[in-house]
């Protein structure tokens, strides 16, 4: 390329350069205004989730992120169903079982970022052994609030609700008036388990409320059932 075509582009991109300064410094036509795309709303971690927690979230934007109006609809769903309105015909109308989906991603956001990782973290019945050394180093910390406070202790009887889910066919996560509307696992037999109680009895007792235990137990119930 020739010296003059080089000075010919060299000036080109001087001009380019100098038209973004000025839009951007508000002479020209101005800039579009930035928009943060940091969550406008972020869903409570020291409280059950309601329905207007859900309407309100937002999600940060990201360059393969999902589709906005399928995570709106989806949101709208949940909210409907933790109120209790699902559509006739839609298992749990009447607000029978719980939102699954919801206890399901907390386990799994809460396993996905443990320091443990996923690796031990798998949902088997052995992973339960890190939840108990989690429970009781948390126990442990100076300043450490309620039970009914704390995140990790409701993602923590989260996930060995999912554990014992997904080791027992027929399982599911529903609600009952006994347990004054915190998640519980509905065994085939019909028991009820409570790990998110158990998880929180965990957090403020001893080793006697061994949530180890607490699965053994819930699982040897149910296979004497068969």
């Amino acid at each position: 390329m020739s010296h003059p075509m080089m000075w010919v582009f060299a000036v080109l991109i001087v001009l380019a350069m100098g038209g973004v300064a000025l839009l951007a410094a508000g002479r020209g036509e101005p800039m579009a205004p930035a928009y943060d795309d940091r969550p406008d709303a972020l869903v409570p971690a020291t409280r059950a989730l309601g329905a207007d927690d859900l309407r309100r979230v937002r999600f940060s934007l990201a360059l393969r992120g999902y589709r906005m109006g399928e995570v709106d609809e989806l949101l709208a769903r949940l909210a409907r169903e933790l109120e209790g309105d699902r559509a006739p015909g839609v298992p749990g109308a009447g607000g029978g079982p719980a939102p699954a989906v919801l206890v399901r991603v907390l386990a799994e956001s809460w396993a996905g970022g443990h320091p443990a990782g996923s690796d031990i973290l798998d949902f088997s019945t052995e992973s339960v052994d890190q939840v108990e050394s989690s429970l009781d180093q948390w126990s442990r910390r100076d300043g450490r609030g309620p039970a009914t406070e704390d995140a990790d202790v409701w993602a923590a009887g989260s996930y060995l609700g999912e554990v014992l889910v997904r080791a027992v066919p027929g399982a599911r996560w529903s609600q009952h008036l006994a347990y004054d509307g915190t998640p519980v696992v509905e065994m085939p037999s019909g028991r009820f388990a409570n790990p998110i109680g158990r998880a929180m009895e965990r957090y403020d007792g001893d080793e006697g409320d061994s949530v180890i235990a607490f699965v053994e137990a819930a699982l040897a119930a149910e296979e004497g059932t068969r």
